[in-house]
């Protein structure tokens, strides 16, 4: 029986260091197959690595050269674009006849649309006040509404002036054109007599000259005159009989005027559309603030000064009725037309109506003058300012050469706007020069900014 214990006991020990060598054993297995594991993932941790960055490295290679030809596309497309335009410009140029044929008849077509446009600018500021001035009124309840009140508002009043204009100042007008043309012969003695006085008292003085000069200017004078009456004045008013011939445009103007204008921001959208889609954000950005303050240079000098020069014919009218001058219409319309000119408008408009009243009536070419000079100071202490105020930005030798330079290449038209067109040149030039300078501190400039 004790040896069977033994025997068992044998046995037992036996296998349990079996079980134990066996356990051992699977335990080294299992180290080294984690341990093989644990190799093979870093392995295709790295081996991925690599692969990574071998494709990065192609990838990048792929990149740059693509950038590359990119750049050398960009250039080519320029060159391509620059050769067309030179192209264009060389056949427009060498068929001149042609060109200017087909540029005519295209304005004919697109009239309405550049009535229509020119309508909607010139509007545009009017409705943008009444609109802002009926929100006021009605606390921006119905904005829409207002919208459409303040566009029938300003569309009433503007076709009320024109209607004015036409049957009342056109008419007095011509009176007035007509009556100084039969007095020229009247005028002519007088001056004719006052010479022959002159030179009685003075007998050193030479009046040849000035009579050979009036016996020159009187006939072109009634010549001048008599045209004016018998082919300018009729002409206006067939202009206005005869309306039906180009009703149509003006009715389509109208239209597309109000089309634009309740559509301006519509517009606008589109623009920036535009101009987003073809250009960067950035220089999007800086195109559309440049182009915004361009319009807002150009339209409020225009529109200020237009007002500007209304009231101030207003006022020349009622004054020189009220000290009993004869031409108050014709010479009240002269002076208002001409204050459109900076500075040398008021004293352009006053040589007129004191050429007139000196060969009629001294005294009243004193009086208009006295009248014209406290006008004039009215209008540029006060009254200019307040509508005006630095709308352009110019410095008074800037004006004068714009009106030089305007006045001698494009005639009245160019003295118009040839400060508002040289205040936006100038504008963009100074914008440009800020663009360039920005982040240089030059010291040439700096010291000059410090000088009091």
């Amino acid at each position: 029986m004790e040896g069977k214990l033994l025997e068992d006991k044998k046995k037992y020990q036996d296998h349990a260091g079996s079980e134990i060598v066996k356990d051992s054993k699977k335990d080294r297995e299992k180290d080294l197959q984690d341990q093989n594991k644990k190799q093979n993932a870093k392995g295709t941790q790295e081996k991925s690595a690599a692969s990574k960055s071998g494709s990065e490295a192609k990838a990048g290679k792929k990149i740059r050269w693509i950038t590359i030809n990119e750049k050398y596309m960009s250039v080519c497309r320029y060159v391509l674009f620059v050769l067309f335009i030179a192209i264009v410009v060389y056949m427009l140029v060498s068929h001149w006849s042609a060109t200017t044929a087909f540029i005519s008849n295209l304005l004919k077509v697109l009239s309405p649309f550049i009535l229509g446009l020119l309508i909607a600018y010139f509007l545009l500021p009017i409705v943008v006040r009444t609109d802002g001035l009926l929100q006021k009124i009605t606390k921006g309840r119905k904005p829409k509404l207002t919208k459409v009140l303040a566009m029938l508002i300003s569309y009433i009043l503007v076709l009320g002036f024109i209607a004015v204009t036409f049957v009342f100042v056109i008419p007095q007008m011509g009176q007035s054109i007509q009556e100084l043309t039969n007095k020229v012969p009247g005028m002519y003695q007088t001056v004719t007599a006052e010479l022959v006085h002159l030179q009685e008292r003075y007998p050193d003085l030479d009046t040849e000259l000035i009579e050979e000069q009036l016996q020159n200017i009187v006939p072109n004078l009634i010549k001048l005159g008599t045209n004016l009456v018998s082919n300018a004045i009729p002409m206006l008013y067939s202009v206005s009989v005869s309306i039906v011939k180009w009703l149509i445009n003006l009715l389509l103007g109208i239209v597309i005027s109000i089309y634009m204008i309740y559509s301006k921001d519509m517009f606008r959208y589109e623009a920036k559309r535009v101009v987003y889609a073809i250009f960067p954000e950035e220089k999007g950005d800086v195109l559309c603030k440049t182009c915004r303050e361009c319009n807002g240079i150009f339209s409020a000098f225009l529109i200020s000064k237009a007002i500007d020069s209304l009231i101030i014919g207003c006022i020349c009218c009622v004054a020189m009725n009220l000290l009993h001058l004869p031409y108050a219409v014709l010479l009240s319309v002269i002076v208002g037309i001409t204050n459109m000119i900076p500075y040398f408008g008021p004293f352009i408009g006053a040589v007129p109506g004191v050429l007139i009243y000196l060969c009629t009536n001294w005294e009243y070419a004193i009086v208009f003058a006295v009248m014209i000079f406290i006008l004039q100071q009215f209008d540029g202490i006060i009254l200019g300012p307040r509508l005006l105020g630095q709308s352009t930005g110019l410095s008074p030798i800037w004006v004068i050469f714009a009106i030089t330079v305007g006045g001698a290449y494009f005639g009245v038209i160019g003295m118009f706007i040839g400060v508002p067109v040289v205040a936006v040149i100038a504008y963009l030039c100074n914008t440009f020069l800020n663009s360039r300078l920005k982040g240089k501190h030059v010291k040439a400039l700096k010291e000059f900014d410090e000088e009091p």
